[in-house]
């Protein structure tokens, strides 16, 4: 199979009703006040689109400021907007697009937001997939199932088209790194967390196991998100929980880091002014005598040079592997270095929500 030639030609929708909603005379009103609330809040000021508001559930709704701006309630905003667009900020939309229609609302939008370590710039097109098409179509081979190869498909066509209707009838909701549909946990794990960032993975797999596994190692170069972690494991009272502050790469040395202002999008950037400390996987657990069988990746980006520093330990330890494919280079790179790793891991890729940067790529070993 050619992945050049499943390619869409369509337009890109999103684009137009960017420019419309860029032109109307009214600013638009975020619903939802989370984490993708916030990466669409950024993907909407670098495209030039006004926001005027945020309104959240009244179950949901707090005095704390978001963005700057006041989260108001749904039910007590509807009445006040006259028409004015909302745009969805919560990834799995379609039943909310029901609520907001059943309540009277005519001016609703889904805006994907393809991932925002690039924004405003499309994530990728059709000419890098054509000028890249031996390297997609090897690791749409390696992929394990039918479900994996053809969420590939759709995956790279709603990126390069911006059109969530790709990806859409693909979608397996579940929890993003743990589900519970597929890959279970044991109650021995030992997770390998790599961007550990306030402790969220690790409040979720204590909760998820309900406590039933052997240790967790959290890898986080911020010292703010660190210091956080650290917090996040008092205040659960968990023992079993190692914190590193320290980064996932593929050599021991410092990086420019550029913090955000929401530490949810921190980067290795060239032009970062701060500094942090990174070292191999390999290197960071050779000393800990409990072998890994799970690692957790999320590191915006720089999950390739971490997994390329895990080298002996994924061949040594065969844990299970979970990833984010934050760049395009992902897209192929990513699989044709675990299967080179790995020979005998089987690939999945997983569409676990309903916008286009939720995508994840698991390895997995059959039992021995």
């Amino acid at each position: 199979m050619r992945i050049a030639d499943r390619l869409t030609s369509g337009s890109k929708p999103q684009r137009d009703l960017l420019r419309r909603l860029r032109e109307a005379q009214q600013p638009v009103v975020i619903y939802g006040a989370g984490v993708y609330a916030y990466v669409l809040k950024r993907f909407l000021d670098a495209n030039g689109v006004a926001v005027g508001g945020v309104m959240v559930d009244a179950a949901y709704h707090s005095e704390q400021p978001f963005m700057g701006m006041t989260p108001a309630r749904t039910e007590d905003a509807l009445p006040r907007l006259a028409g004015q667009p909302i745009v969805v900020g919560i990834a799995n939309y379609p039943l909310l697009i029901d609520k907001l229609t059943r309540l009277g609302v005519t001016d609703v939008h889904v805006i994907d937001v393809p991932d925002y370590l690039n924004m405003p710039h499309a994530f990728m097109d059709r000419r890098f997939v054509r000028e890249n098409a031996e390297r997609f179509d090897a690791a749409w081979a390696l992929l394990a199932d039918d479900l994996s190869r053809e969420t590939y498909v759709a995956a790279i066509n709603t990126k390069i088209s911006e059109d969530l209707e790709h990806v859409r009838p693909f979608v397996r909701l579940d929890r993003l790194y743990f589900p519970a549909t597929e890959f279970p946990l044991h109650d021995s794990e030992v997770l390998l967390d790599v961007g550990g960032f306030t402790g969220d993975t690790v409040r979720e797999f204590h909760e998820i196991t309900g406590g039933r596994y052997s240790r967790i190692i959290s890898l986080e170069p911020s010292a703010e998100n660190f210091n956080k972690l650290q917090a996040t494991i008092e205040e659960l009272g968990l023992t079993r929980v190692l914190p590193l502050r320290i980064g996932a790469w593929d050599e021991k040395t410092t990086l420019p880091f550029a913090p955000q202002e929401v530490p949810i999008d921190n980067r290795i950037s060239p032009g970062g002014v701060g500094r942090i400390a990174v070292d191999r996987i390999d290197a960071l657990l050779h000393d800990i005598a409990e072998p890994v069988s799970l690692m957790k990746f999320d590191i915006n980006g720089a999950e390739y040079p971490a997994i390329s520093g895990a080298r002996e330990t994924i061949r040594r330890l065969r844990p299970r592997v979970v990833t984010r494919l934050h760049r395009k280079e992902d897209f192929f790179r990513l699989p044709i270095l675990l299967k080179e790793l790995a020979p005998d891991m089987r690939l999945y890729l997983r569409q676990r929500n309903y916008m286009s940067m939720m995508l994840v790529l698991y390895g997995v070993f059959d039992s021995p």
